[in-house]
């Protein structure tokens, strides 16, 4: 797995759609505003703080969470 390929927010929006949530089902639950999960939707990276918020809150590892992100070559 390269970082390179990575994209977050894909993985992000997979989690969303195979959970049945929505923004701002998800902004709410996490206690952040429907911008800022915008943000983390549409971004290819994360920081350390948002991934482990995020991993917590679906209950997956961050390797779980990147290989959702991984790009196909």
């Amino acid at each position: 797995m390269k970082l390179a390929n990575i994209n977050s927010g894909q993985a992000l929006q997979t989690l969303m759609i195979r959970n049945k949530l929505t923004r701002e089902q998800l902004a709410y639950d996490l206690g952040v505003s429907k911008v800022t999960l915008s943000t983390l939707r549409n971004s290819k990276l994360i920081n350390g703080r948002n991934l482990v918020m995020i991993c917590e809150y679906f209950k997956i590892s961050a390797s779980e969470y990147f290989k959702l992100g991984e790009k196909e070559a």
